[in-house]
């Protein structure tokens, strides 16, 4: 009977400086190591940035540089009241259609669904994309108000409220189209409905009257109902956005 081969493993020399060296080295790399990234809201706002339509943003700008350059022009050519009320309430009316067709595009394409299997946060995505949007309005109604309470019998808080009434009704009939339709070519019936608020932002123009401070418990009023519907909206879209429910009827 053959007797088995035993292997005797040779005993490996180690150098003991060596040996530390090479651990504090390990070490060292570790401690540069990141293990818990936490971005700065600055960093998140650029990084959605890339993620925002050119034609959006630029067609926000656009409608921004417009207003200052017919501000300018109203007054080199001294424009009146009704000038200045006719046109930025159109201005308003359309202010927000390029927002609502943003968050159209970051709904439609996909993206409500990759937010229930993978790790992504689309409120996030619609916050950061509402904040810068909405700095470019929060700048066109202040020119547009203070061009209105410095060229007219206006005051200012008076300019804001006949500008905000036409502004909350067409974002809320907006909101709505937003709501009820997804996919196609739901942006052209958006901005549709943008000039059509614009359209009906003139009808008081017909009537100088309106704009005088006896009807002025009118215009608050409607703010006020117009707010409401606009919240009630907003609202909706929210619960949906929450529970999954655009998701599953589309």
């Amino acid at each position: 009977m053959k007797k088995k081969e035993r292997f005797v493993l040779e005993e490996i020399q180690i150098k003991e400086e060596q040996k530390q060296r090479i651990l504090q080295n390990i070490a060292a790399e570790v401690e540069q190591k990141h293990w818990k990234y936490t971005p700065s809201l600055w960093e998140i706002f650029k990084g959605q940035l890339k993620y925002i339509s050119a034609f959006c943003l630029g067609g926000q700008a656009a409608c921004m540089l417009t207003v200052i350059l017919l501000l300018g022009y109203f007054q080199e050519r001294g424009g009146n009241t009704l000038t200045y009320l006719g046109v930025f309430s159109v201005a308003a009316s359309y202010v927000g259609v390029f927002l609502l067709m943003e968050l159209s595009r970051s709904r439609d394409y996909g993206t409500m669904e990759l937010e229930q299997s993978c790790y992504l946060n689309l409120k996030q995505v619609w916050c950061i994309k509402m904040i810068l949007f909405g700095c470019l309005d929060f700048v066109m109604f202040t020119v547009m108000i203070l061009g209105i309470a410095g060229n007219t019998s206006c005051g200012a808080f008076r300019s804001m409220v006949y500008l905000l009434v036409p502004f909350v009704i067409s974002n809320s009939a907006q909101l709505w189209v937003f709501t009820m339709l997804r996919g196609g070519r739901r942006e052209y019936l958006q901005m549709g409905t943008g000039i059509l608020a614009g359209g009906v932002s003139l009808i008081p123009l017909s009537n100088p009257q309106w704009y005088s401070m006896e009807y002025f418990g009118i215009w608050v009023l409607a703010l006020a109902v117009s707010l409401g519907f606009f919240t009630r909206e907003a609202r909706q879209i929210y619960h949906k956005l929450e529970e999954g429910e655009i998701v599953c009827w589309s």
